[in-house]
């Protein structure tokens, strides 16, 4: 793997994200792009309440720093970003579901969690954690897919050498909110195709993806042609498959 950036390589993690803060909390001028990897983490994190199932060796898990040059005005710009990169590594089939998964059809392949710290009121840096099925494995959720099932032979240091490296290179693309937009709009899952969706009211909607407005809210668009916005902890995809 490259020696450019600063990893930290570990058999086993509670997270990879939570060991990251940790050494961030020690030293606050860690490098850019410092990155801790885990074989498997026994606390692995999602957002909210949701945990990671992986089997060692078999999944990329890792966290990078990344300090960004310029501070960042929106905290979803982060996300576009990093759907952006992962688009340049991953096959061209993956699409990327609001806000964080990387899917391919119905089937999910990984998701991302960022944390960003603030600073008077604009984004100085912000910690990526990012875990991708890379081999099948015995634990995984039925509706989960791996790079294997798609074809790659790849481990899984050489997912995330390929991810880094892109991360490197992908920086100065944050200045550019107008291609993030359009690159984002391009790979977003959910806009061909109907799936059903849990409001937090309790209401079902049979609707397509219409895009992410400023505010970093899905645009869902039923078959009436309304168009609502939604936040994070208002809305859920209701899996086919019946996984929560």
């Amino acid at each position: 793997m490259s020696q450019k950036y600063r990893i930290l390589r570990h058999l086993q993690l509670d997270s990879t994200q939570s060991e990251l803060k940790r050494l961030l909390q020690e030293n606050t001028a860690l490098e850019h792009l410092s990155t801790v990897v885990a074989s498997t983490q026994k606390k692995g994190k999602g957002r909210g309440v949701s945990v990671w199932q992986d089997e060692p060796g078999k999944s990329a898990l890792f966290s990078v720093f990344v300090r960004w040059p310029n501070a960042v005005k929106e905290s979803f710009l982060v996300n576009k970003w990093m759907c952006h990169v992962l688009a340049t590594t991953l096959p061209k089939m993956v699409q990327y579901k609001w806000p964080n998964d990387m899917m391919v059809g119905t089937k999910k392949l990984g998701g991302m969690l960022i944390e960003n710290r603030w600073e008077g009121g604009r984004i100085s840096s912000s910690i990526i954690g990012i875990g991708i099925n890379v081999k099948h494995s015995q634990v995984q959720l039925p509706r989960a897919i791996s790079l294997e099932e798609l074809g790659l032979d790849i481990t899984a240091e050489e997912v995330i050498d390929e991810i880094l490296k892109a991360m490197d290179a992908a920086v100065p693309w944050m200045d550019n909110g107008k291609l993030l937009d359009k690159r984002y709009a391009d790979i977003l899952w959910g806009k061909t195709q109907a799936q059903m969706y849990a409001t937090d009211k309790g209401e079902m909607l049979e609707a397509v993806v219409a895009g992410v407005d400023d505010l970093g809210r899905v645009l869902l668009q039923t078959k009436k042609g309304q168009t609502q916005a939604f936040d994070l902890d208002s809305i859920r995809w209701v899996d086919p498959n019946g996984e929560s």
